[in-house]
């Protein structure tokens, strides 16, 4: 209990001083006395007319809402084909929408034959709020929809269903692979860490750390011993360092929802600049407004829209205006998702096994020979894990340290040189995303390394 105060008393101090600091960044540019101009505000109008009007087709999809057994409604992007072969689906996450994977949603290749869906997450987007974002609530609402999109979206015989996803996206999708293996035929997970894999591996090093430093207690003149042990915990600091934000987000309510508002959004325009990684002169006027639309969502203009079914957005995106959506976006950060039981409900069970009974290809574990299945939280699925090697929200040596004691045989790591955090809207990561999905759809035959070059590595 006193190691508990301990540890709750560092957060909130590490939190603070962060939340600090991100303050006197903002004061620094300017952004706590800056006003929001005129020219700005009716391009952001403009922006979300553009790709939040239910009556709208952007990029040549259709504005759809799914609803749930709790009455929830998520909304979600389709582009439909006559006689489909394949199904994808696109989960995005903090803090964007399904606006996130404009460059593989305008693929040529994979629009010919397949459907495509990119869905809000729950209070994002056009989505409602969820009860919660438990992990119990989060994943038996995306694997409901996942499952949905099966039933209304069937495919041809020897056709592949596919989830893609990004960030809070790819937690889902781990989970997912993980605990319901059969919902899909593979899952490309991009910019995320294994929830069980980073806490098992976080563990591993503190102890060793903590069995270096009872030895040198014993032998203090073995500055060696010490300075091994300092670099033992290295990556768990740098790694600290690195989500200092998530802190802030777990900050009592009015200093998180303070991180959101401050500075006329600092915040998330700074997180805007890093996920387009402009040019000295910074983001042109439109794709400031574009970004600030897609983590916005919908504004009071929309909502009086709706949807070739007369349908109209949930009244919680309503109640979401005040502050963009922020106070409910960080509670996937709040409330249980990254590591939290799902308890299955009996109709996903069901489902589960009805999907498992058609499925033609066997799931092969990644035999460890200490557990049948892996350690605990290893993937069941095939799985592609795509990261960049310049994420600056990971320290990489701990997400991939022991990464393949996790994965099934035909599953493989794919590495990014010059990739950043946000792959879909970076050209090389879109790309290279989009090269995976056309190798997934097409049978994954071929090395995948020859379709993506020089400018990756593969891991299997």
């Amino acid at each position: 209990m006193f190691l508990d105060a301990v540890a709750k008393g560092v957060s909130l101090f590490y939190g603070v001083f962060t939340l600090a600091v991100f303050t006197a960044l903002a004061a620094l540019d300017g952004s706590l006395t800056r006003s929001i101009t005129d020219t700005e505000k009716q391009g952001l109008a403009a922006a979300q007319r553009k790709f939040w009007d239910l009556a709208s087709s952007p990029f040549g999809f259709k504005h759809r809402f799914f609803t749930l057994k709790n009455g929830r409604r998520l909304h979600y992007m389709e582009h439909a084909v006559t006689t489909p072969k394949n199904l994808v689906v696109f989960l995005h996450g903090f803090p964007d929408s399904w606006i996130l994977w404009e460059r593989l949603l305008a693929s040529p290749e994979l629009l010919k034959d397949s459907v495509l869906v990119a869905v809000d997450l729950g209070g994002y987007g056009g989505s409602d709020n969820l009860p919660d974002y438990s992990a119990e609530t989060v994943l038996e609402a995306m694997g409901t929809f996942i499952i949905g999109m099966r039933d209304q979206y069937p495919i041809q015989n020897g056709g592949r269903v596919l989830v893609v996803s990004h960030d809070w996206g790819s937690v889902v999708a781990f989970r997912l692979a993980s605990e319901a293996p059969q919902i899909v035929d593979r899952f490309i997970i991009s910019s995320a860490v294994l929830p069980e894999q980073i806490a098992s591996t976080a563990k591993a090093h503190l102890g060793s750390s903590k069995q270096m430093l009872h030895t040198w207690l014993q032998r203090p003149l073995s500055v060696r011993l010490l300075k091994t042990a300092f670099r033992t915990v290295t990556p768990l600091l740098s790694q600290a360092r690195k989500s200092g934000y998530i802190v802030v987000f777990h900050l009592p309510q009015p200093l998180s929802n303070f991180a959101g508002r401050m500075g006329g959004r600092w915040f998330l325009r700074l997180l805007h600049k890093l996920s387009r990684r402009p040019g000295p002169a910074g983001l042109s006027s439109t794709e400031a407004a574009e970004c600030m639309a897609a983590t916005l969502g919908p504004a009071a203009a929309q909502l009086g829209t709706v949807t070739e079914d007369g349908l109209a957005y949930p009244e919680s995106v309503k109640q979401r205006l005040h502050d963009g959506g922020w106070s409910e976006k960080i509670r996937i950060y709040r409330e249980g998702l990254f590591r939290g039981k799902w308890e299955k409900s009996l109709e996903m069970i069901v489902r589960l096994s009805e999907l498992d009974d058609q499925s033609l290809s066997r799931r092969s574990s990644s035999g460890t020979g200490l557990f049948e299945d892996g350690p605990p939280g290893s993937l069941q699925a095939p799985v592609t894990l795509v990261y960049g090697k310049k994420d600056p929200a990971f320290e990489r040596r701990l997400a991939l340290e022991g990464i393949s004691d996790y994965l099934t045989k035909q599953s493989q790591v794919v590495v990014i040189e010059e990739g950043g955090h946000w792959l879909p809207v970076e050209k090389i990561g879109a790309d290279a995303l989009e090269q995976i999905v056309i190798w997934a759809l097409e049978g994954e035959g071929g090395a995948l390394k020859s379709r993506l070059g020089e400018m990756v590595t593969i891991e299997k």
